[in-house]
């Protein structure tokens, strides 16, 4: 696997990780939110 271009070369496996973390709780979120606002 070829390292990608990030902003911290030395963790950048971390950073992979944290950053589809983030996306992954900012999705959950969203999904509940909604679910709260149609479900009353």
């Amino acid at each position: 696997m070829k390292r990608p271009d990030t902003p911290f070369p030395r963790h950048w496996l971390y950073y992979l990780i944290l950053k589809y973390a983030v996306i992954g709780a900012a999705v959950v979120v969203s999904l509940y939110t909604i679910y709260r606002l149609y479900r009353g």
